[in-house]
């Protein structure tokens, strides 16, 4: 009797309960649509400067993390968006900050009015008449009650996984779309937590981000306790390196949203769902490391000669084509470095450390390096080759390499012909601390295509024979045949700089490295200026 007194009561305060939240629910819909009907509710493109009494509904694109500005001044950003997709960013400082401590959530939805409104500085406005919103305490805000807010519209640009490459080691960024195959360990990089976790999209490329300080603590941790429904996050602003060939990191002023409400989010699930097996074996083989899948072979529109990349921006990496020659035979082919992130060690192979640099306990591992000049018809430049990059070219393993080097016997005219036997495909910056003249700098291949001169050349004559027509002799062709007669041209350039080499300047020719490139480089016209 007695527990039935008690189900029957336990019964009537839950039915209590659940008819007081409808009606307070209820209520609370109710005086959100009165406040709207009190108000004169517009959209963003009707907010100017000087408009007064106005009031809009707001959803939260994007709420940054607080910030210094270079007078010393706490800022947070906010990314705001309307019915009709139109974004603004928004402004709070100072003691502000913490006043809108709970306002304004990821996704949620708020009447605001009366913010203080000014026209965006020239230099960085991205649209005409573009106004920026200063919000602080005398400004109202108040949350709308519903259950869920609605989808946000498709505003984002995000970059192709297969376009990543386009910035690394640039000072630009990029905002990005995918799933969470994958999430490691949290580690410190000195007393700053950080975490990887592997992100994938349609183009079944899986690639890593790191993610630094608040971003692991944050996001990075509910990532990870969410890890098994392979949770959907936007990266904005994030920064692309060639560390570990590449890879995607956040950075100050970066955003990760966990699981937005975004439009184009259901597709990717769906992708996701329908693909998992395949995805899991990507991640078994951690296919994030593979780095002819990160950065393939170019196309013909991806290069550029040497000495356009020599007058380009040098925070750019870009994709060059030449012969190599072996330069200093009296150079030691590797070193002994941390065997995550390669920073160089004076210390024995298989030493366990901590390294200094990148914090985890490693081996010490040698690490193959060369230094060779590579050339086309357009100049040269010296560049150093890494791990593969450099083993691929010698005809000796690494072991090998340093036991005749102990014995004072390894064959440099072997390694010399060997190198020199290939054409080589590189996607190269400039190394960083560099000094002195232009013509003694040095530069970084971030990965290396290799191909058989040879055999490359007789491939390239084979595909010519069978599409030529008979051409003009070119010490006799009209000016008009521009491309023949610069090919002449540049054979002779191309006999000067290779003088050396067993590859000669018609070969050069064959391959296409000697002609003058006609095609549009992927930079911008800005980018060419001196």
């Amino acid at each position: 009797m007695n527990d039935l007194l008690t189900h029957t009561r336990a019964t009537l305060l839950y039915y209590l309960y659940s008819v007081s939240i409808f009606f307070f629910t209820k209520s609370s819909t109710n005086y959100s649509f009165k406040l709207q009907e009190d108000r004169k509710v517009i959209a963003f493109a009707e907010i100017i400067p000087g408009l007064r009494d106005w009031t809009t509904i707001v959803q939260v694109l994007d709420k940054q993390k607080p910030l210094l500005s270079k007078a010393g001044n706490r800022y947070q950003k906010l990314t705001l968006i309307d019915g009709q997709g139109t974004t603004v960013e928004a402004m709070i400082y100072k003691s502000d900050i913490e006043f809108f401590r709970n306002h304004f959530r990821l996704y949620m939805r708020y009447m605001l009015s009366n913010a203080r409104v000014e026209y965006t500085p020239l230099e960085y406005r991205v649209r005409e008449n573009q106004c920026t919103w200063y919000i602080d305490n005398s400004t109202v805000v108040q949350a709308m009650d519903e259950p869920n807010p609605p989808e946000i519209p498709p505003v984002f640009r995000f970059t192709p996984f297969r376009r990543f490459y386009q910035h690394i080691d640039d000072t630009s960024d990029i905002d990005i779309l995918g799933i969470v195959a994958e999430v490691h360990q949290r580690f410190h990089k000195g007393t700053t937590p950080t975490r990887e976790i592997v992100i994938i999209d349609k183009s079944f490329m899986p690639v890593i981000l790191t993610l630094w300080g608040d971003h692991e603590t944050n996001e990075g941790q509910a990532i990870a306790n969410m890890i098994q429904s392979m949770p959907l996050i936007v990266g904005l602003r994030l920064r692309v390196s060639s560390y570990h060939t590449l890879n995607l990191s956040t950075k100050f002023g970066s955003s990760v949203l966990v699981n937005p409400p975004i439009q184009q989010g259901s597709m990717l699930r769906q992708w996701a769902m329908e693909n998992k097996t395949q995805i899991n074996d990507l991640i078994t083989q951690r296919a994030y490391l593979n780095r002819t899948s990160l950065l393939p072979q170019p196309t013909e529109d991806e290069l550029c000669t040497i000495k356009e990349f020599l007058n380009l921006p040098m925070k750019k990496a870009y994709w060059i084509q030449g012969s190599p020659r072996f330069l200093d035979k009296s150079q030691r082919l590797w070193y002994n470095a941390c065997s995550n992130c390669h920073k160089s060690f004076r210390a024995k192979p298989q030493w366990k450390i901590i390294c200094t640099s990148c914090n985890k306990n490693v081996n010490i591992l040698p690490r193959s390096r060369l230094t060779i000049e590579l050339a086309d018809y357009s100049g040269n430049l010296t560049l150093d080759l890494y791990d593969n990059d450099a083993q691929q070219l010698l005809p000796f393993t690494l072991p090998q390499i340093q036991e005749l080097e102990g014995k004072h016997q390894l064959d440099y005219t072997a390694i010399e012909q060997a190198i020199e036997s290939s054409i080589l495909t590189c996607f190269v910056k400039k190394m960083t601390g560099n000094r002195g003249p232009a013509d003694t700098e040095k530069y970084a291949a971030i990965i290396v295509h290799k191909a058989n001169a040879a055999e490359l050349i007789s491939s390239t004559s084979r595909n010519s024979a069978s599409t030529s027509t008979p051409s003009t002799n070119p010490l006799t062709a009209p000016e008009s045949s521009n491309l023949t007669t610069s090919s002449t041209i540049l054979n002779a350039t191309a006999q000067s700089y290779r003088g050396a080499t067993n590859l000669d300047s018609n070969l050069f020719t064959t391959l296409k490295i000697t002609e003058t490139p006609t095609k549009k480089q992927r930079t911008d016209p800005t980018d060419m200026e001196l």
